[in-house]
């Protein structure tokens, strides 16, 4: 399979899907890191433009966190503090 470019933003959503359909604990953190840092990348590319793609790219980070906080056990430390606040 070709790798898809990395200008049009097109890396980071295969890169996403890939993630999204792994079960393998290992092969997972390996492929959220992968699209983690396409993620990464296209938000250099992209500067200060295109606010609409930059908003989904939020919300994948949000999704992406989610995935390693219940599929790999990451600590969620939003959780974390809010209990410490509560206590």
């Amino acid at each position: 399979m070709e790798k898809p470019s990395s200008h049009d933003g097109s890396e980071w959503r295969q890169l996403l899907n890939e993630a999204l359909v792994e079960v393998a604990p290992d092969k997972l953190k390996l492929k959220v890191a992968d699209a983690e840092a396409a993620i990464f990348q296209r938000l250099q590319a992209l500067g200060t433009s295109d606010d609409e793609e930059r908003l989904v790219l939020q919300d994948v980070c949000a999704l992406l966190l989610t995935l390693k906080n219940n599929a790999l056990g990451f600590p969620d430390w939003e959780l974390e503090k809010r209990k410490f606040r509560a206590s």
